[in-house]
């Protein structure tokens, strides 16, 4: 059947990046325009050294013989925010955020990968190569990756979401960073983001912790045009 054999391309194709977890085509539908094709959406998982199963979900299209119309972009590199570690982590700085006064109301906090950028994929990558030689091989290696890995080689982003149910305006999240407590917090780039129905309505601000205190970049700027 259809399923059947977009089932063996999919798996196929992961399997060249070193994926060999499980497949399951979740839609499959054919469209016969121009250029027939078969649209695939499909879920990837693996069971994780952490006792987890993860999943990850992506979307594709393939020509009438099968053949690859679009790339597989199956979100594997970032696997790591998936771990149950990151995810405590994330929920702890959570809670020690939106416990301050920061004269904002906090919705929610998250890491995102920071790993897009080429000079840091090129880190992960070989991070990822050091853990299949160790044995590592939960989502090609791009999964055990610990915290700290992360925070040293800048690969993730703190991001802080602000509660759309208010009105924001870029300088009440420049003061809401300068009231940040930054002592219980990892260093590395934050991010203040706000967003209200859509892009036209969004804001945000980006600053650094550093030894447990707020850095804002304009600072740094204006230090350095100075030792000028």
């Amino acid at each position: 059947s259809d399923y059947k054999k977009a089932k063996e391309v999919v798996s196929s194709e992961l399997a060249q990046v070193g994926l060999h977890g499980k497949v399951s085509i979740t839609q499959l539908s054919w469209t016969a325009l121009e250029y027939p094709q078969y649209h695939v959406r499909y879920t990837y998982s693996e069971k994780t050294y952490d006792d987890q199963m993860v999943r990850l979900e992506d979307e594709t299209t393939f020509k009438d013989d099968w053949s690859l119309n679009s790339l597989i972009f199956l979100e594997y590199k970032e696997a790591f925010l998936e771990q149950k570690s990151i995810k405590n982590i994330e929920e702890k700085l959570e809670t020690e955020i939106k416990k301050q006064s920061l004269g904002l109301p906090i919705s929610f906090f998250g890491f995102l990968s920071n790993s897009h950028r080429d000079e840091k994929e090129q880190i992960l990558d070989s991070i990822a190569k050091q853990n299949l030689k160790e044995g590592k091989k939960d989502f090609a290696g791009y999964y055990q990756i610990p915290f700290q890995t992360l925070i040293d080689q800048e690969l993730i982003d703190m991001t802080i979401y602000i509660d759309d149910g208010v009105s924001v305006k870029e300088q009440d999240i420049k003061a809401a960073a300068k009231k940040l407590d930054a002592n219980n917090l990892p260093d590395g780039a934050y991010n203040f983001y706000y967003s209200k129905d859509s892009y036209v309505d969004s804001a945000s601000y980006s600053f650094k912790v550093k030894d447990g205190k707020v850095v804002f970049y304009e600072d740094q700027k204006d230090e350095l045009e100075n030792q000028e």
